[in-house]
C-alpha cells in the first residue's frame, strides 16, 4: 500500500506558498529525505521553507499505509502520539486499539464504564 506522510501546514504562510513556485517540489525532497522513517522532533529536514519564512510546514511523522496513526497538532507543530497496525480507523474496533495503546503507553488502562 505504501507509506504516508502527516504534514502540518501554517495556514499564517498560505501567502508566501501561494507564490512559491517551488513549495510542492521542496515538501516531495523533504519527504524523500525522510525515506519512510519516523522523524525525530526538531529534526531540520523536517522543516519545509517559503519565501521569507523558514518553517511554512512541518513534517511529522511518516509511516506505512497499513497502519493507523495518531497524531497531536497544536503550537504550530504536531506530535506523534502512537500508532497501531490496521488502517480501518473509521472502525470502532480500531479506534479503541488505538485508545488502548496510547493509554498503555501512559501506563494506563482502557476500561469500559458501566451502565
Amino acid at each position: 500500500m505504501g507509506y504516508n506522510t502527516t504534514v502540518v501546514v501554517l495556514n499564517d504562510a498560505l501567502d508566501q506558498i501561494s507564490k512559491d513556485q517551488d513549495f510542492g517540489k521542496n515538501l516531495a525532497q523533504h519527504i524523500m529525505k525522510m525515506g519512510g522513517e519516523s522523524v525525530p522532533k526538531w529534526h531540520l529536514d523536517a522543516w519545509i521553507p517559503s519565501g521569507n519564512h523558514c518553517n511554512v510546514a512541518e513534517i511529522v511523522e511518516q509511516h506505512h499505509a497499513d497502519f493507523t496513526t495518531l497524531v497531536a497538532v497544536g503550537g504550530n507543530c504536531g506530535t506523534l502520539l502512537g500508532n497501531i497496525w490496521g488502517y480501518r480507523h473509521n472502525e470502532d474496533n480500531t479506534k479503541l486499539r488505538l485508545l488502548e495503546e496510547l493509554a498503555k503507553q501512559l501506563g494506563y488502562k482502557v476500561v469500559k464504564k458501566g451502565k
